[in-house]
C-alpha cells in the first residue's frame, strides 16, 4: 500500500488547481466582455450603414442561400462571373447555412456571424500568446487591451479622428461602419494558424502540421488581406525563433503552407489567383509606384525584420515578446508609411493597422504584467481596484460606439432598398447598370443582374476598368450619348441614376439631369431615377453575319466605331430575333432562325468553361472584343442552343487537389493509421535528418 507521504504528493497541490482554472476562467472572462460589447450584432438585420461594402457580402450569402447547388456561374456582377472570382468564399458560405438553417435573412445571419468572430478574437489572441510563452497573467492583460483599446488611434491621427477620439473601438468601426466582416473573421483566424504552426513546431509530429495546414487554409479562403498579414505573421514567427529551430521553422511553416493551399485550392484555384494578380496593378496604383519606383524596398524592410529577429533571439527575452516586436514593427512599417494613390508597400497596406494593433496589445500586456509582478503582494488588490474605473469607463466607451454604430435602417426610407425592390418586380432577372452604395447593396434585396457590380478584384472584363467612370462622368452631351451607345452594347436594359435627393451615399453621376435628354424615364422614387436603355423584351442574344462582331485588339481598350457597328446590327429589325432564356444557374437556352454561316452573339461574360451544343453536338465558343460569349452554331433554319456553364479548365484539377489534401490531412491527424507509409510520415521521418528533431516511434506493422 502506498504511505500517506506518497498519496500526499500525488495530490495536486493549491496552486496547480488555481492553474487549472486560470485559462477557463480567462476564456470565458473575455468572451463574455466581447459578447457584451457586440451583443447588438445578433439582433442586426439591415444596419444603416449604406456605405459599407457589407451590402455585396450579404449578397453573396444571400444568393447562395437561395440557389444550394446551383451557384458556380454568378450571373449578378461584371455581367457574369465564375463564383470563384466573386471572393474568397468560407465566410459567405458560412452565412449562407446559417440563413438556411436559421430560417433568418442573409443579414441577420452575416451579423450573428460576425459578431461572434469579433468576440472571439481576443480569445484566439490570448491562447497564441500563452502558447508562444507568455505567462497567463500577460496573454489575458493583451486579449484586455486587444478588447479595449486601439493604438492605432495613438498612432494614427486620421483614425482617432475618424473613431471619435483615443478611446473608442476601431476594430468595431470597422467591422460594423466599413462592412470589413471578412477581413476581421480572417483576423481572428490569424492567431490560431500562428498557435497552430508552434504545435506543429514543438511536437515535431504530421497530425500538429495537418491542424496548422488546416488553419492557414481557413484563413485564405476567408479574406486576402488577412491572408497577407498572416503571410508577414508567419515570417516573424520564423525569424523570432531561436537560432537551433529557425530551419526547423521554415520547414514547418513552407509545410503546412504548402498543404495549406491544396486544401483550399477548389476555393481559390490558379485561374482564380491569376485573375486577382492580374488586376492588382490597375486596382492599387501606390504599390504599382512602389514596384516602379522603389522594387528593392519591401526585400529590405523583410531583411531588416530577419535581423532583428537574429538579434534579438540572442536577448533573453521571450518568444512571444519576440515576435510581439518583430510582427508590430513590420505591419506598422507598412501601414504608417501607406498612401493608396501613391506609395504603398503591399496593396492596401493600410488596412492592415488593425493587425498592427495585435502586435501593439501583445507589447503592452507584456509591459503591464512585468511592471505589474514588480508591485508588492499586498499592494496589488489594490492596484486592481483602481483599474477597475478605467477599464469600467472604457467598456462603456465601446457600448455606447457599438450602439451608435449598429442600429437598424428604417428601409422605406432608403432608396437603395425602394430602388431594388422596383426593379425586382419590374427587370424581371434583365441587366442593369447602377452605382455607389445602390450597386452595394442592390443584390442584397434582388437578383437582378448588374453590369458592374462588387469585388473589381476578380472581374475579368478589361471594358468595365474604365467605362463605369466614363459614363458617371461624360457630363457632354456627346459624351452621355455615347454612354448609352455602350450601355445597349453590353445588354443593360435599365440605368438607374442617383439625383440630389437620392440617399445613396456616393452619388457618383455628374449632372444627373443630362440622362433626360436621351433615355426614357421608367420610375421616380427616394431621388432615383430609372430610365429605359433597351426597349421592352430585349435580349441578351443576337444573330450576325461573320465579322460583324466585336473584333478583338491587342489592347484592352475597344474602338468606339467598333461598338456603335455592333449596336447598329443587333438593333437592326432585319435580324432574326434571337431569344435567351435562363434555364438554371450554369445553364441557357437560345432560339433563333439561322443561316448555315450565322454567329450569334451572347451578352454574356466569356471564359473557358462555356460549352455549346446544337441537338447535342458541341459547337465552337471564343470571345468578342467586348468580353462577350460568341457561338458558331453551323445550323440552318430554326436553331436551338443550350449553353452549359462547366467550370474553367482548372477546376477538375483543383477539385482533385483539394479532395486529396482533405482525405490526406484527415488521415494524418488520425492517432491510429494502419498503413506503413502513412504511419512514417506522421513520424516526421521524411524530415527528421533536416529538422534535427528527436526521432519518432517505429512504424506499427
Amino acid at each position: 500500500m502506498r504511505s500517506e507521504n506518497q498519496l500526499s504528493e500525488n495530490r495536486p497541490s493549491e496552486n496547480q488547481r488555481s492553474e487549472k482554472w486560470q485559462t477557463p476562467a480567462a476564456a470565458v472572462a473575455l468572451a463574455a466582455l466581447n459578447l457584451c460589447i457586440c451583443w447588438r450584432l445578433f439582433q442586426a438585420g439591415y444596419t444603416d450603414h449604406f456605405s459599407s461594402i457589407e451590402g455585396s457580402f450579404i449578397a453573396i450569402a444571400r444568393y447562395i442561400s437561395r440557389h444550394w447547388g446551383d451557384f458556380s456561374w454568378w450571373p449578378l456582377w461584371h455581367c457574369g462571373m465564375p463564383y470563384q472570382d466573386t471572393y474568397v468564399p468560407l465566410l459567405h458560405i458560412v452565412v449562407a447555412i446559417a440563413a438556411s438553417l436559421g430560417h433568418i435573412s442573409a443579414a441577420r445571419a452575416y451579423h450573428g456571424v460576425i459578431g461572434l468572430t469579433y468576440a472571439l478574437g481576443p480569445l484566439a489572441l490570448y491562447f497564441m500568446a500563452v502558447r508562444l510563452g507568455a505567462t497567463r497573467g500577460a496573454a489575458f492583460l493583451s486579449a484586455l487591451f486587444y478588447s479595449l483599446f486601439s493604438p492605432s488611434a495613438l498612432l494614427m491621427p486620421d483614425v482617432a479622428r475618424d473613431i471619435g477620439g483615443l478611446w473608442y473601438a476601431r476594430r468595431l468601426q470597422v467591422l460594423t461602419v466599413y462592412g470589413e466582416g471578412p477581413h476581421i473573421s480572417a483576423m481572428t483566424l490569424l492567431p490560431v494558424a500562428i498557435l497552430a504552426l508552434e504545435n506543429a513546431l514543438a511536437s515535431r509530429t504530421v497530425r500538429r502540421l495537418a491542424l496548422a495546414a488546416l488553419s492557414i487554409a481557413l484563413v485564405s479562403l476567408t479574406n486576402v488581406p488577412g491572408t497577407m498579414a498572416l503571410g508577414l505573421a508567419v515570417f516573424c514567427w520564423i525569424c523570432a525563433q531561436p537560432g537551433d529551430r529557425r530551419r526547423a521553422a521554415w520547414v514547418v511553416a513552407g509545410s503546412a503552407s504548402a498543404l495549406a493551399y491544396c486544401l483550399a485550392c477548389y476555393g481559390v484555384p490558379p485561374s482564380s489567383v491569376r485573375t486577382i494578380v492580374g488586376n492588382v496593378g490597375p486596382m492599387h496604383t501606390g504599390f504599382s509606384n512602389s514596384l516602379r519606383n522603389g522594387p528593392i524596398l519591401l526585400p529590405l524592410v523583410l531583411i531588416s525584420v530577419a535581423v532583428a529577429g537574429y538579434l534579438l533571439g540572442r536577448t533573453r527575452l521571450p518568444l512571444f515578446v519576440r515576435f510581439a516586436i518583430l510582427f508590430f514593427g513590420l505591419i506598422a512599417g507598412l501601414a504608417l508609411t501607406a498612401h493608396i494613390e501613391t506609395f504603398e508597400l503591399l496593396p492596401q497596406a493600410g488596412r492592415l493597422h488593425l493587425e498592427m494593433e495585435m502586435g501593439a496589445c501583445l507589447l503592452l500586456g507584456s509591459i503591464g504584467w512585468a511592471l505589474y509582478v514588480l508591485i508588492p503582494r499586498w499592494v496589488r488588490p489594490v492596484v486592481l481596484a483602481l483599474l477597475l474605473a478605467p477599464l469600467g469607463i472604457q467598456f462603456d466607451h465601446y457600448r455606447s460606439r457599438a450602439e451608435t454604430d449598429i442600429r437598424n435602417a428604417d428601409l422605406s426610407k432608403r432608396s437603395e432598398y425602394t430602388t431594388a425592390r422596383w426593379l425586382d418586380s419590374h427587370m424581371r432577372g434583365r441587366r442593369v447598370y447602377v452605382a455607389g452604395s445602390t450597386s452595394f447593396w442592390l443584390n442584397a434585396f434582388t437578383d437582378t443582374p448588374q453590369m458592374a457590380g462588387c469585388c473589381d478584384q476578380g472581374q475579368s472584363m478589361p471594358v468595365l476598368n474604365y467605362l463605369p467612370a466614363f459614363i458617371n462622368s461624360a457630363v457632354s452631351l456627346q459624351n452621355t450619348e455615347l454612354a448609352r451607345t455602350w450601355l445597349q452594347a453590353l445588354g443593360v436594359q435599365a440605368l438607374v441614376v442617383n439625383g440630389d435627393a437620392s440617399t445613396d451615399e456616393y452619388k457618383d453621376f455628374r449632372d444627373p439631369q443630362r440622362f433626360e435628354r436621351f433615355f426614357a424615364p421608367l420610375h421616380r422614387e427616394n431621388g432615383d431615377t430609372i430610365y429605359s436603355v433597351l426597349p421592352e423584351g430585349a435580349s441578351l442574344a443576337h444573330v450576325l453575319r461573320p465579322g460583324e462582331q466585336v473584333p478583338l485588339r491587342t489592347s484592352h481598350q475597344v474602338n468606339t466605331a467598333d461598338v456603335a457597328r455592333y449596336v447598329a446590327v443587333i438593333g437592326s429589325n432585319s435580324r432574326p430575333t434571337a431569344t435567351f432564356e435562363w434555364l438554371r444557374g450554369s445553364a441557357a437556352r437560345v432560339r433563333t432562325s439561322l443561316d448555315r454561316d450565322d454567329l450569334v452573339s451572347v451578352q454574356v461574360a466569356w471564359f473557358p468553361g462555356w460549352k455549346a451544343f446544337v441537338r447535342g453536338r458541341r459547337k465552337p465558343v471564343f470571345p468578342d472584343g467586348l468580353g462577350f460569349l460568341v457561338i458558331r452554331p453551323e445550323c440552318e433554319g430554326n436553331c436551338e442552343i443550350e449553353l452549359f456553364w462547366t467550370g474553367r479548365p482548372d477546376l477538375p484539377f483543383a477539385a482533385v487537389v483539394s479532395l486529396a489534401a482533405l482525405v490526406f490531412t484527415a488521415l494524418l491527424a488520425l492517432r491510429h493509421i494502419g498503413i506503413p507509409v502513412l504511419l512514417s510520415l506522421r513520424s516526421f521521418a521524411w524530415t527528421r535528418r533536416f529538422l534535427g528533431g528527436p526521432p519518432g516511434p517505429p512504424p506499427v506493422p
